[in-house]
């Protein structure tokens, strides 16, 4: 084996636990564990009735094979699965997880309302208020405004972009995964400040928007998770920002307020600029002929 996979085997403890109680039990309980092994997503997301069906067996069968492994109940092998599904970063991961944590629609909707709450008490908090106003300041100094998120948080890369150009704030957004990247980062040099929208481990495009606005010697405003200090080492500032629990679902509502927070903030130091540009709004609409 590679040492990748000797690595994997070796941390494959439900695996190598599995393996090591299958013999003396029956025919049935063994396909179970076999099946459960090989398709260990769909035993972390579907009950014991339905994972019997898939298996051709009753969810009691299911329940006596997951107690064979040494188990409580089938909840309990759902929370170790949970615990080392994959590498752990993955999307499939965080969304595995977050669904083994929940049972109905209605967990689903309380787990989303209470993390938000858990986010934003923290987001109130004089800390945190302490940094959204040092970010304000850190905004106001700059004429253009470069901002960096991919994925999800491009699109709230874009919607900050929009408001603060509204704001009468010229932006830049750099929300290229990949290839695209390059060619946005040509953009830097016209950039006083970046606001990067990063969070988890640094990757590629992060480390690389970095690199080039420190080159360039540009400011940084990282708004970020509190539990990540991979990238905050190397920026200007940071702005903690709860996105949910750790390895679970990323939840965004935080940090548009944040977001929305500081726009505003800004626009209250610029009020006659923030009229204006919205004056000549209205005139740019309505030569298209859209109505204000």
């Amino acid at each position: 084996m590679k040492p990748d996979e000797d690595w994997e085997a070796a941390e494959d403890k439900l695996g190598n636990r599995i393996r090591a109680r299958m013999n003396g039990l029956s025919p049935t309980l063994v396909r179970v564990l076999e099946f459960i092994n090989a398709n260990r997503l769909d035993a972390m997301t579907k009950s014991a009735v339905e994972l019997g069906a898939m298996i051709g067996t009753s969810d009691a069968s299911v329940i006596r094979a997951v107690k064979a492994l040494g188990f409580d109940g089938f909840r309990d092998l759902k929370h170790e699965l949970a615990a080392t599904f994959g590498r752990g970063h993955s999307a499939a991961d965080k969304m595995a997880r977050t669904l083994t944590d929940i049972g109905d629609s209605h967990d689903a909707i309380d787990h989303v309302l209470a993390d938000h709450g858990a986010a934003f008490e923290t987001l109130v908090s004089p800390e945190s208020r302490a940094q959204m106003s040092a970010a304000v300041k850190l905004l106001a100094s700059s004429r253009r405004v470069g901002i960096f998120g991919l994925g999800p948080s491009s699109h709230l890369a874009r919607y900050f972009a929009l408001q603060l150009t509204r704001s009468g704030r010229p932006t830049h957004v750099f929300d290229g995964a990949g290839s695209p990247l390059p060619d946005q980062l040509l953009g830097m040099q016209e950039v006083d400040v970046v606001v990067m929208l990063a969070y988890g481990p640094p990757y590629r495009e992060a480390t690389a928007c970095i690199a080039e606005a420190r080159r360039l010697r540009k400011r940084i405003l990282l708004i970020t998770d509190d539990a990540e200090k991979g990238l905050a080492s190397h920026v200007t500032m940071t702005v903690n920002v709860r996105r949910g629990q750790a390895g679970r679902v990323a939840l965004h509502g935080a940090t548009f307020v944040c977001l929305e927070a500081m726009v505003l903030a800004l626009a209250s130091q610029t009020k006659k600029l923030s009229i204006t540009t919205l004056e000549r709004l209205n005139e740019l609409r309505k030569s298209v002929g859209k109505s204000s």
